[in-house]
């Protein structure tokens, strides 16, 4: 038997519990926390009815509670503005990253070359496609 064993929470040495055989969490609030935490996750990768009675669980609140969300927000000005905040980061993160092709590069409006031209793919730099550039008058 054991006399103490390290928490696997919180690191900590503590007395080992001799009802308990193969202990690896001490007793301290979140370190059991933690412990039902891992297991929860382990339960929802692994086992698929507990899976599907959490979903209907939630399901179920959510049709009783229709209107938390609304009311967590009225009630919470700071978390409604730092997520808007939080958004627009994110929203713009995303719109740097996808930009393929700038459609308004050319500011005037009109060609500034005419004849034989030589266009490079600016994504993947293979081969030059020669075209020719005829500017249109549009009245």
């Amino acid at each position: 038997m054991r006399s103490s064993i390290r928490c696997a929470h919180c690191k900590r040495l503590v007395p080992a519990n001799p009802r308990c055989k193969n202990q690896t969490y001490c007793g301290r609030k979140e370190c059991q926390r933690a412990r039902k935490r891992k297991w929860q996750r382990q339960k929802m990768e692994t086992d698929p009815d507990y899976r599907e009675n959490q979903r209907d669980c939630q399901r179920h609140w959510r049709e009783n509670n229709r209107d938390y969300w609304r009311n967590y927000r009225s009630r919470n000005k700071r978390y409604c503005i730092r997520n808007r905040l939080r958004q627009k980061i994110r929203d713009r993160k995303h719109r740097t990253q996808h930009v393929l092709a700038k459609m308004d590069t050319l500011s005037s409006g009109v060609l500034p070359i005419t004849g034989r031209c030589f266009i490079l793919p600016s994504l993947a730099k293979m081969d030059a496609l020669e075209v020719d550039i005829i500017p249109i008058t549009v009245s």
